[in-house]
């Protein structure tokens, strides 16, 4: 998902299959796709912040989803 076209060899290919279903290896791409979203908006310039001027925490509940609020 982050690498240009062609840049996963075979190899690896058929590593990660070897230790991913394939429903895994579809999960993961859906994750990523999902955690890197917002690139478009911060590399336009046009992201806000969630705390103008601080840090925001991240906190999550545990099955993984997150805590807003």
């Amino acid at each position: 998902m982050t690498q240009p076209g062609g840049a996963i060899s075979a190899e690896l290919a058929v590593q990660a299959r070897r230790w991913f279903s394939r429903d895994e290896l579809v999960e993961l791409t859906l994750d990523v796709m999902k955690w890197n979203y917002q690139k478009v908006s911060v590399a336009l310039g046009t992201d806000a912040e969630v705390k103008p001027g601080e840090l925001a925490d991240l906190a999550f509940d545990e099955e993984g989803r997150a805590i807003t609020g």
